[in-house]
């Protein structure tokens, strides 16, 4: 299994990640490990915008169908029940 020393961390960013490790109840090498994993699982920006305009060219609205921001205006207009 490979190593390396990472140098030069500032200090507020050690001890987010010392305070980070121990909420999470592992050590600050564990830590690290966990989130270098969950980055590099994540898809590249590209990959992500090429799964978007796939899913867009795959769906179809009706032509009456009401646009998002006229929605949300209508959601925002709304008196909530409580008042």
């Amino acid at each position: 299994m490979a190593a390396f020393h990472l140098r030069d961390i500032p200090d507020d960013t050690y001890a987010q990640l010392r305070e980070r490790a121990a909420r999470n109840g592992r050590s600050i090498n564990a830590e690290v490990l966990w989130i270098v994993d969950r980055e590099l699982g994540r898809p590249s920006g590209e990959e992500l915008l090429q799964r978007l305009r796939r899913l867009r060219a795959e769906w179809t609205l009706p032509p009456d169908a009401p646009r998002p921001e006229d929605l949300i205006r209508e959601d925002r207009d709304r008196v909530p029940d409580w008042l």
